[in-house]
């Protein structure tokens, strides 16, 4: 993605979040993901209200767990990842590359919203997905408060943001 205005400043409040994670850095994109060897994650500032109602959706359906802040959640998934790093190799690696690799070329040809959330779910429930999810999850039925403190300073980031870059014409005040 190239810069644009604040994408520095962003960057740097959502790394400082993550650091207490063990996270080197983090960066805007147009995904969230774990890159392995840099130990960074990349997060993304639009949504995909599908893709992302599915992923709440099956943290509901599968861990009983309602999503208050889905940027948070999101974020803490990629730190799962980061977190189980070492569960998942061999055999089980190469099995999850290959699946993603099968639903990814699906996900091409759906035609259907039931087809599409078919295929995510496949996805989540994938070892390393589902244990990434696992770990956010348990994090945040634990820490409330913390969760409630990270999209606090997230959502400022966020907003300052979009307003920087005239995404947003006005915010209201709400905490």
């Amino acid at each position: 993605m190239n810069n644009i205005k604040g994408e520095t400043k962003l960057n740097k409040t959502i790394s400082a979040i993550l650091k207490p994670f063990g996270i080197s850095e983090a960066s805007v994109s147009d995904e969230y993901a774990y890159i392995f060897e840099d130990e960074a994650i990349t997060f993304k500032i639009t949504e995909n209200a599908i893709e992302d109602r599915f992923f709440m959706d099956f943290i509901e359906d599968r861990f009983d767990y309602k999503v208050e802040y889905p940027f948070i959640i999101s974020l803490l998934h990629e730190v799962g990842h980061h977190k189980n790093n070492d569960e998942i190799e061999g055999s089980i690696f190469e099995f999850c590359l290959a699946e993603k690799k099968r639903i990814d070329e699906a996900m091409q040809n759906t035609e259907t919203e039931e087809e599409a959330r078919r295929l995510e779910y496949q996805y989540f429930n994938l070892p390393d997905e589902i244990m990434a999810t696992a770990w956010a999850v348990n994090y945040a039925k634990k820490h409330p408060k913390k969760i409630k403190k990270l999209w606090k300073q997230a959502k400022g980031a966020l907003l300052n943001f979009y307003l920087e870059n005239g995404i947003l014409e006005e915010v209201e005040n709400d905490s």
